[in-house]
């Protein structure tokens, strides 16, 4: 008859309702595999790339992006103005690694996407903690 199986270890869970309030916030590497396979449709780099350029962190490259993540399991750190996408990380993102587009997830942003587009910079800001996968179009 053939055929096969495969044996999968999963992670802790992720509860979007604990995850919106703050209550259970996931790690970076949790929240980081998962952004990218839904980002994505790929399996995400295991382990995850270490690289953070300009505080935010590499979540790896697929076939069509570069996949990036602001995000500490920190409730402050997701409310403060550190959290956002900027002119100047979108910038050294691109400087970093050039060529495809670039996804950035983040709690806020402090650019529009008509400046990113102005500058020539191919970056896209995906909002958390979850309205994912809709990127603002200005």
């Amino acid at each position: 008859m053939g055929g096969s199986f495969t044996f999968c270890t999963l992670g802790d869970a992720i509860e979007m309702d604990k995850l919106l309030t703050g209550e259970a916030l996931p790690t970076f590497e949790q929240l980081g595999a998962l952004l990218f396979h839904t980002a994505t449709n790929e399996v995400a780099p295991n382990p995850l790339p270490t690289e953070n350029v300009e505080g935010c962190g590499y979540l790896g490259e697929s076939t069509d992006c570069h996949v990036w993540l602001i995000y500490r399991p920190d409730l402050e750190f997701l409310k403060s103005r550190e959290a956002a996408l900027t002119l100047i990380r979108a910038k050294a993102l691109v400087k970093a690694k050039p060529g495809k587009v670039h996804r950035v997830f983040a709690p806020a942003k402090f650019v529009s996407q008509k400046l990113l587009k102005d500058a020539d910079l191919p970056v896209e800001f995906v909002p958390l903690p979850f309205a994912l996968y809709r990127i603002e179009r200005d």
